[in-house]
């Protein structure tokens, strides 16, 4: 395969279509989702988004939802 450079294009050709075939079938599994799961993965989004980033000053609004 490496002596032929257009198998080579078609292997990543090939890799590249299967990642976005997966990447499709898991965007609609998740669209498929109930709203309240689509609500607590959002809660835990933020809860990563301000782990990574945390607030720096009160004039920052971001808040972590509180589902009970």
């Amino acid at each position: 395969m490496a002596n032929k450079p257009g198998a080579i294009i078609t292997y990543n050709r090939n890799i590249v279509q299967k990642i976005f075939n997966q990447k499709r079938k898991f965007h609609l599994r998740q669209a498929r989702l109930p709203v309240e799961e689509k609500i607590k993965i959002l809660v835990e989004l933020q809860k990563i988004s301000l782990a990574i980033h945390p607030k720096k000053s009160r004039r920052d609004k971001r808040v972590v939802w509180q589902i009970t």
